[in-house]
């Protein structure tokens, strides 16, 4: 009867909100509000006559019955999904192709880039899902999301593309406008400096350069998205902390300049992010093996050598 009676399409919310371990993160992610999850979580637990969830502080955490049910929905779902895409990608080489990244990433690398890939598989149809970085990994329909963090994604895997290195970029617009060139340090003084963060990363910088009193740099501008405070850059409104992979093609275009060769290591790197079934698909790991080649990575999908290659596995 249990069997007969139990609300499949509830299935999925459970399912998210037990990976948070929150109903509001469940709903941001499945587009819900916070009273339609908790309205079908309730209705599941009335359909299989015990709790799923019990209040933990301001969230929610599994019941025992809850954990040992959230293991077997899960493996569920990722069968279900699993045998969804080796049909597809039976019946078609082709098809589409979900890309989920920041808006940073889509301007400053993917537009520059993606156009070649298409061109040369015009059978695989690209679309390009903006979100925040912090929530990449999240966006339910991606085949494929590129995320900026530590690696660490739960129940997903992970490819390293490159560890980020970033060092002060300008446009030569700041220099004419300045009457003078930077050519130490303290010289920063007297521009702007943008920011992507609250400071920490040209506080960094500028100590590694010997110069320890941030209080003498007096004009920030700050932007919570690095590719704004970039074309702000550009501009000439100011100098902003970039890596190379982003700045490369305004490098060359001549439109920003390196005027220090000090770097600092950024707290993360890029990294490809997906669940592991749709790696299954042929156009998904075309694309990634398309990926990791524009950054230099060789990639195999045979156990030690995905860890050779800059490969985490974090399925549980």
């Amino acid at each position: 009867m249990v069997a007969r009676n139990l609300p499949l399409a509830t299935l999925r919310t459970f399912d998210v909100a037990a990976r948070h371990g929150s109903l509001t993160k469940a709903a941001t992610e499945l587009n819900l509000t916070d009273s339609a999850v908790s309205h079908q979580l309730r209705k599941l637990e009335e359909a299989l006559g015990f709790d799923l969830f019990e209040k933990s502080g301001r969230g929610v955490a599994l019941t025992d019955a809850g954990r040992i049910f959230a293991r077997s929905v899960g493996t569920a779902l990722q069968d279900i999904a699993r045998t969804a895409h080796s049909l597809v990608d039976a019946d078609a080489e082709g098809g589409r192709l979900m890309i989920a990244c920041s808006p940073m990433f889509a301007s400053k690398w993917l537009a520059r880039n993606l156009p070649a890939f298409c061109e040369d598989h015009p059978a695989i149809e690209c679309h390009i899902h903006l979100s925040e970085n912090d929530r990449v990994a999240e966006v339910a329909d991606a085949d494929i999301g590129i995320q900026f963090g530590t690696g660490d994604w739960p129940g997903k895997r992970s490819f390293l593309l490159e560890n980020v290195s970033i060092a002060p970029a300008c446009s030569p617009l700041l220099f004419q406008r300045a009457g003078r060139t930077l050519t130490r340090a303290a010289d920063l003084r007297d521009v702007v400096l943008l920011h992507r963060d609250d400071g920490s990363e040209w506080r960094r910088w500028l100590a590694d350069e010997g110069e320890h009193d941030f209080s003498l740099y007096r004009r920030h501008l700050y932007c919570n998205d690095l590719s704004v405070a970039m074309d702000m850059a550009v501009e000439g409104a100011g100098v902003v902390l970039v890596s190379d992979t982003l700045s490369m093609a305004h490098v060359r275009e001549g439109s920003l300049m390196r005027p220090f060769a000090a770097m600092i290591q950024a707290t993360g790197g890029w990294y490809v992010v997906c669940d592991g079934y749709r790696l299954e698909r042929s156009s998904n790991r075309l694309f990634l093996h398309w990926l990791m080649s524009r950054f230099g990575k060789l990639l195999t999908l045979n156990g030690e050598s995905d860890q050779a290659a800059g490969v985490r596995d974090d399925n549980p």
